[in-house]
């Protein structure tokens, strides 16, 4: 029986309609951000999708930004799962074809839900949402992609990880309480850095492949993304 995430009592009957009513709220929300994008999203056309007048929807969200945020938040979730996913299934694979297994996931459901990724990294937010707690739901990917890159350069804390700078020493501390946050107290800064750039520059490659910026140019994104795993697998041996 479903439970509620503030304690441990069984829900009320009441209280499970609710939570179906929002799921489905959210459901076609996202199938309408899918056809249209988020930009175009209105309280008025969401009630459509749901047989729902406005005002009735403003006892499940005050507002349409309310509904954004849930939004995001579901966005977030969906990829994070099916990068998790992929993780898990290559668990028992060598750790660069793990990493190849966490980019192509990746680029696989942006490309499958292209509006519903621009949502999650573009203005289309609101500016009030904190990102950090907007992405905790993707923070198990993380956590396998911080292993998987320990997996390909276990010895990286042994080595030097700056160049004693203020601005250097800012960064690892400011990585070392990311790892902890993570659940990777011990990481070294090398890897925790490649973590992220690992990330970024997956984003940065499908966010330019999902606007066809690749296309008047003759690339494919599949491949370039390839290429990109295999540099960074390099970069992990050298960290």
């Amino acid at each position: 029986m479903p439970v509620d995430d503030d304690d441990t009592r069984p829900l009320t009957r009441r209280e499970r309609l609710r939570r179906q009513t929002v799921d489905e709220i959210v459901q076609r929300a996202l199938e309408l951000v899918d056809a249209e994008g988020a930009h175009g999203l209105s309280l008025a056309s969401v009630g459509k999708a749901v047989g729902m007048t406005p005002p009735a929807l403003y006892h499940y969200f005050a507002s349409r930004e309310a509904l954004l945020d849930a939004l995001v938040t579901a966005g977030y979730t969906d990829l994070g799962t099916a990068v998790e996913t992929a993780a898990r299934d290559a668990a028992d694979r060598p750790a660069p074809d793990r990493l190849g297994a966490v980019a192509h996931a990746w680029r696989r459901w942006a490309l499958d839900h292209p509006r519903r990724y621009s949502m999650l990294f573009t203005g289309s937010r609101r500016a009030s949402v904190d990102p950090l707690e907007s992405i905790s739901t993707i923070s198990q990917s993380m956590l396998a992609l911080v292993t998987t890159l320990q997996a390909i350069a276990p010895d990286a804390g042994s080595r030097a990880t700056g160049d004693g700078s203020d601005a250097r020493t800012g960064v690892d501390e400011e990585l070392a309480r990311w790892g902890e946050s993570l659940g990777v107290p011990t990481a070294p800064p090398a890897t925790l850095q490649l973590a992220l750039s690992t990330w970024y520059r997956v984003h940065g490659l499908v966010s330019l492949e999902i606007v066809g910026a690749f296309d008047t140019m003759g690339l494919d994104g599949e491949r370039l993304l390839a290429a990109e795993v295999d540099g960074l697998v390099r970069e992990a041996a050298r960290a």
